[in-house]
């Protein structure tokens, strides 16, 4: 029997040597944050102790979506911002930071708040000479409404979000944003600084109803994830799925929507074991407090059903991602 070095030997004769040209070069270090509920923050501290260039991209964390109590509507948060750098460091230069965390304070109804910023600080030789930072704020977090009657595209509407003409006042297009100017998270300190954007939800529903027949939504993705401008994903909200229904995690349209933007959207842990015939069996602040979604991107609103409570979800964390060229 032949061995394994004849058999390659032999074959190696056949083919001519490829020699490989486009490689990139260096070491890529990713830090996030923890996908489960945490009162604390993480900070890193980057020193390669040699010279070199860092290529460094951060990005806020995504905004969450609010908790909605018994019945009502919601809409969805928006990104975080995203900023880009490259960073000559000595031997003994290094760079700081801390990284974003998304709101996890579930049981908060209506609106949660922002996501965090993530931010850096950069010292090329080690002092304070030629010290520098970067920051990307955290995406707006989403708005639910309690109603037991209200239309929910009039009812935002006239609450002075941006949005589409209705037909007859029924439906239409509602944008995380209001028409005074709002809140939408910005970049500083980069040579690249991309603002978050905003998301938007189609609504489809009967006058005066709370519940809309169908929700659609459009999750607006940060930049530097998926593609140099971002992404926007669009799903249909479903209530006939199982993964769409309450509380918290339960969008598996959304997560089917990113996986055609990258083949493994979610990051950290996997999906929350309470689950009961893919519904969820009633862990339901535990649900508003996970996130599984990419650094960055925002989450869905809560869904539309009378005589439930929904947490929603929280947004994906920030990161810090230094690519490290040694001279």
């Amino acid at each position: 029997m032949a061995s394994l070095k004849t058999l390659t030997a032999t074959k190696k004769s056949d083919f001519p040597q490829v020699t490989e040209t486009n490689i990139e070069s260096g070491q890529i270090y990713m830090y996030n944050t923890s996908p489960n509920f945490s009162p604390y923050h993480f900070g890193i501290c980057f020193k390669p102790c040699a010279s070199g260039t860092a290529i460094v991209e951060i990005w806020g964390a995504g905004g969450s979506s609010a908790h909605m109590c018994c019945c009502g509507f919601g809409m969805p948060a928006n990104p975080g911002a995203y900023s880009k750098r490259n960073i000559t460091l000595s031997c003994c230069g290094y760079i700081c930071g801390q990284v974003g965390q998304s709101c996890r304070n579930a049981n908060d109804l209506c609106f949660r708040g922002c996501g965090d910023a993530t931010g850096i600080t950069y010292y090329p030789i080690g002092t304070a000479t030629g010290q520098g930072c970067m920051c990307a704020q955290g995406g707006r977090g989403g708005v639910s409404i309690c109603s037991t009657g209200t239309n929910a595209y009039c009812c935002f509407a006239a609450n002075g979000f941006h949005h589409t003409l209705g037909v007859n006042g029924d439906c239409g297009i509602i944008c995380n944003r209001c028409c005074s100017g709002g809140w939408c998270a910005q970049a500083y300190g980069g040579t690249i600084n991309c603002a978050g954007g905003f998301s938007c939800v189609s609504f489809l529903g009967a006058s005066g109803s709370s519940c809309p027949c169908a929700t659609h939504w459009h999750m607006q993705g940060p930049a530097g994830y998926f593609a140099k401008c971002g992404v926007v994903v669009s799903f249909n909200n479903d209530d006939g799925n199982g993964f769409a229904n309450w509380s918290g995690q339960g969008r598996g349209q959304y997560f089917q929507a990113l996986s055609g933007a990258a083949r493994n959207p979610q990051y950290g842990a996997p999906f929350s074991a309470c689950w009961n015939g893919s519904l969820n069996c009633g862990c339901y602040e535990n649900e508003g407090c996970t996130t599984l979604l990419p650094p960055g991107f925002p989450a869905s609103g809560p869904h539309p059903c009378p005589g439930v409570r929904d947490h929603a979800m929280s947004g994906g964390g920030g990161a810090i991602r230094i690519k490290w060229i040694q001279d």
